[in-house]
């Protein structure tokens, strides 16, 4: 899969034939280079996609924050951050904050030592992108390019609503397959696991 290829899936929804690249000098191009980073960044965001799903450990600056014990840099490629981990299991979410230092450079400040990220990655090659994503971003990215290529809204509400029950169905599977852990051990739960002292 390539990104032209999403792009022309995205076309063929509104009947709009295709294009050979984004760099192209068809109206068509232009339109869906305008929108295809925005929607990509925005059905990440959206799910907890497995192939975005990352994990890496922060690295310390050197930035004094009241209310804070520790500073790290912002992961340079996370489009979102999920939660703050310690390097062993702790079944409590740690606090964190998202800060500015300077100009433009993106901190995070917690209470945590040594923290690891656990973030949304900014996916770019579409060969990692699954095929329900590559479902929904291409209805995201026909709904976004509709009115320009189309100039009717009802075909832009109807890609829209295709793009949402995408994601649901994306929702319902990942529930049905993933494990939860529970937060707290019951005593119940402890007993029949022999750790139960009283």
């Amino acid at each position: 899969m390539t990104d032209t290829e999403i792009c022309n899936m995205a076309l063929s929804y509104l009947g709009k034939g295709v294009i050979t690249s984004m760099a192209e000098s068809s109206e068509n191009a232009r339109t869906v280079k305008l929108f295809y980073h925005p929607a990509r960044c925005e059905i990440l965001r959206e799910f907890p996609w497995g192939f975005a799903h990352r994990r890496e450990r922060l690295a310390l600056v050197d930035a004094d924050i009241p209310g804070w014990e520790y500073a790290y840099g912002y992961p340079a490629e996370c489009l979102k951050l999920n939660r703050l981990m310690a390097e062993t299991y702790e079944p409590y979410r740690k606090p964190f904050d998202i800060v500015n230092i300077g100009a433009s450079t993106k901190i995070i400040v917690t209470d945590l030592e040594n923290a690891f990220a656990d973030y949304v990655w900014n996916v770019q090659d579409p060969n990692l992108f699954d095929d329900v994503f590559i479902t929904g971003f291409s209805h995201l990215l026909a709904s976004k390019i509709a009115m320009r290529l189309t100039g009717n809204p009802q075909v832009m509400q109807q890609e829209y609503q295709l793009y949402q029950a995408t994601i649901n169905s994306a929702r319902l599977q990942d529930a049905r397959e993933k494990m939860t852990e529970p937060v707290y051990d019951s005593s119940y739960g402890l007993a029949r696991r022999g750790r139960w002292y009283g």
